[in-house]
């Protein structure tokens, strides 16, 4: 199915309110990204049957739609009925899913409402997908000569969906074959840097698919290519290891904190936390990840001096002749966190988010990250350049790498390294 365009349909009223932002068409690009197929264009349209139907017009005979949104059992909840009605096709409902529908509210407690028949209506043409974490199901078809795959809006019902769909669209034929992939996520590394260290392997293999991008750790590296491409992907994929070397902390889709926590859990070790600047965001990254008690004990918000004194045993004389944010305080916290909470590492975060609060001495985006642990306490000292939402997630992001590397043996801040902030 070479050539095969995709369009992405965003559905809902509180998108273009600014009410919700729309991450669902990040996350079926992404599903997309073996097949090598770039999205054409994405519409975000109103829970209203005629906007729909004006951005399904918009599509062309042959191109593969994603529609997102307007599943629910609320009267707002339009998206079934636009296509069916677009697509001059009747709503048929199914009885598998009127029963279905109705043992999840039967294994929840509570009796299960009317108007959740409603999704038990399936456009004709297409087949429903099980949602495993939501009520409304999948759909996806063939209608007015498009490929059609239907979402819900919740994105957790739509990250778990997506494989599933993407799988049904496989079946029907309606995607060209899976490319062979290589990533690398890597950490403490600028994009442009990134760019240029692996630009003599690009250059070496320009018939590859290079791709890059920003995401919540650092940069992510991807290349692709044909069956007949093996040996080039191979050799570029090779070449690429030794050019990123320690920064890459996966050559999966797995995020830094599950990489942390897996490396803890292996050594049967815990972690506790102090943060100032980040304001829990370092213990939520941890914690968001299923199985984190079994490695994570907790942390101290010590976003003002007197709980760092209180509570962390920084000493008062070194908050005022250095300040909250210096390597004396980030390294005190750090044990002060360790010792407190009984754990075998502690990393502590104290900086400058912005965007005021900086000075000549310590610019916007000064932070130090210290780290305790059995052999001894690190730190190091960041300027990221962000705004206050960035420089907060950079410092999240260069914590739990400082761990990560500690964890496999090497220094946990690299003076050499070419991050973000360069440690100094």
């Amino acid at each position: 199915m070479d050539g095969a365009r995709v369009r992405i349909v965003a559905v809902g009223d509180e998108l273009l309110e600014g009410r919700t932002s729309d991450t669902n068409s990040t996350r079926i690009q992404r599903a997309l990204g073996r097949h090598a197929i770039r999205v054409e264009d994405i519409a975000v349209v109103h829970d209203d049957e005629a906007a729909i139907a004006a951005a399904l017009d918009r599509t062309e005979v042959g191109d593969i739609v994603f529609v997102c949104g307007g599943l629910g059992s609320t009267r707002d909840d339009l998206t079934r009925e636009a296509i069916a009605a677009w697509a001059k096709v009747p709503l048929v409902v199914r009885d598998d899913l009127v029963a279905e529908i109705s043992e999840r509210y039967r294994r929840r407690g509570i009796p299960p409402m009317p108007e959740s028949d409603k999704q038990a209506q399936v456009p004709a043409g297409c087949v429903p997908v099980t949602n495993p974490v939501g009520s409304a199901p999948g759909l996806v078809g063939r209608l007015a000569g498009r490929r059609l795959a239907v979402l819900p809006g919740v994105p957790a019902e739509l990250q778990a969906l997506l494989p599933r769909v993407i799988e049904e669209l496989d079946r029907l034929g309606a995607l060209p074959a899976a490319r062979e992939i290589h990533l690398w996520r890597t950490a403490q590394m600028a994009e442009l840097a990134v760019a240029r260290r692996t630009e003599p392997v690009r250059e070496r293999y320009p018939d590859l698919g290079w791709s890059w991008w920003l995401v919540d750790w650092g940069v992510d590296v991807r290349i692709s290519g044909e069956s007949h491409q093996s040996a080039d992907l191979d050799a570029a994929a090779r070449a690429v290891d030794g050019l990123l070397g320690d920064t890459v902390f996966a050559r999966e889709m797995v995020g830094l904190p599950r990489v942390v926590q897996d490396l803890l859990m292996a050594s049967g070790q815990t972690l506790a936390v102090a943060e100032s600047c980040t304001g829990g965001l370092l213990g939520a990254a941890i914690t968001g990840e299923e199985g984190s008690s079994a490695c994570y004990l907790g942390g101290v918000l010590s976003y003002a001096n007197a709980v760092k004194v209180d509570l962390l045993a920084v000493d008062a004389g070194d908050l005022e002749r250095h300040g909250a944010v210096s390597r004396e305080v980030a390294e005190q916290m750090a044990a002060g966190a360790r010792t407190r909470l009984g754990a075998d590492h502690a990393l502590a975060v104290t900086g400058i988010a912005g965007p005021g609060g900086g000075t000549d001495e310590k610019p916007v985006g000064t932070t130090w990250i210290a780290l305790a642990g059995p052999g001894g306490i690190q730190s190091g000292r960041y300027r990221f350049s962000g705004d206050r939402d960035r420089n907060r997630l950079l410092a999240v992001a260069a914590a739990l790498d400082a761990l990560r590397r500690t964890l496999t043996d090497m220094p946990a801040f690299a003076p050499d390294a070419l991050t973000w902030g360069r440690p100094a």
